[in-house]
């Protein structure tokens, strides 16, 4: 596959014939602004959150329980169960604010 082949492929928007080797930059522009539908939309990055640290903390303090005492094992399952109860929270609310955006 040739250099040209390459980049004809990369954008999804203007589609350039296969057999047209040299195509003007320019025209390719201008195929380009003909598509004015075309929106532009902003990946959606969620809030920061301590849930993982929370998550990550308990599954730790578990492990170490496993071997050392019965008392840390129980403490990071509780950590554990609140690690997932939060990022359970945030999801739900990121989601229900995520749809309240787009009416």
């Amino acid at each position: 596959m040739t250099m040209e082949e390459t980049t004809q492929h990369t954008n999804p928007i203007v589609a350039v014939p296969a057999g047209d080797a040299k195509v003007h930059p320019e025209h390719v522009a201008e195929a380009a602004a003909g598509h004015e539908h075309a929106e532009v939309h902003e990946p959606h990055m969620p809030a920061p959150s301590l849930s993982p640290i929370i998550l990550g903390a308990g599954m730790t303090l578990a492990a170490f329980g496993i071997v050392l005492h019965p008392i840390m094992l129980i403490l990071g399952v509780v950590g554990i169960l609140v690690g997932l109860g939060t990022w359970l929270y945030d999801e739900i609310v990121n989601a229900s604010s995520a749809t309240d955006n787009h009416e």
